[in-house]
């Protein structure tokens, strides 16, 4: 028996149509997957919505997926030093990294509140235009906070943190770093980018070329910077 071209048609708009629901069920396991072990194991640090509630502690929320596995990877195989987060990431497979990383890049970052507003203008600047020998930080991180700060060691860790990268490219085509993807700024704690930034300087966080950039800063500069992008998103 033959089958005309509607009946092709009907078959091929079914198959469509269930390979379509196949493919959302999976989304939406993996993205509750995604939310309970974000819950169980970060929530109590990074806080329920990736806005972390302490200042030296990084938010999560808003970040470039690529970046948070990257990152996540570097703790668990000890290319990023860090006594917290290391026995955090060493016993996540893969696929539980990037359910991490996709859980918390779908969530909405919230710009600090902070009191320095007279850093602002002086922070503006240097990320804009930058200062003495230091380029200005938009040469990679543009003013929606993407940008090329290190890769592996980049801005995002330290002692709360826990940022990285799967791909060459981001969502929305990311700028790159030298040795991977990079952390989105905007509108993390000042608190803690002027930490990293001092790590930098100090030769704590291996990176290049924050560590040049960093060293040639101010510490008032280095304050200023932080305080402007903690209050962008």
């Amino acid at each position: 028996m033959r089958i005309g071209p509607t009946a092709v048609v009907i078959v091929l708009v079914a198959a469509a149509l269930v390979v379509s629901l196949v493919l959302w069920l999976a989304q939406r396991h993996a993205a509750e997957k995604g939310a309970t072990l974000a819950q169980e194991r970060c929530a109590a640090c990074h806080g329920a919505d990736g806005n972390s509630p302490t200042p030296t502690v990084p938010k999560l929320a808003g970040q470039d997926p690529d970046y948070l596995y990257q990152q996540l990877r570097a703790f668990a195989d000890g290319a990023r030093a860090s006594d917290i987060m290391a026995p955090v990431a060493r016993p996540l497979s893969d696929s539980e990294r990037t359910l991490f990383a996709d859980f918390y890049s779908g969530k909405t970052i919230k710009p600090d509140e902070d009191g320095s507003r007279a850093n602002w203008a002086r922070g503006e600047q240097i990320f804009m235009e930058g200062s003495g020998d230091a380029p200005a930080c938009n040469m990679c991180h543009d003013t929606r906070g993407g940008g090329m700060m290190g890769g592996r060691g980049g801005m995002m860790g330290g002692h709360g943190g826990m940022m990285g990268g799967r791909h060459m490219m981001g969502p929305g085509g990311m700028r790159m770093g030298t040795s991977g993807p990079v952390p989105k700024l905007m509108g993390q704690h000042a608190d803690y980018i002027a930490d990293q930034l001092d790590r930098f300087a100090r030769g704590e966080r291996s990176s290049q070329p924050m560590g040049n950039i960093a060293a040639v800063l101010s510490t008032d500069d280095r304050k200023a910077v932080a305080a402007y992008v903690a209050s962008r998103n």
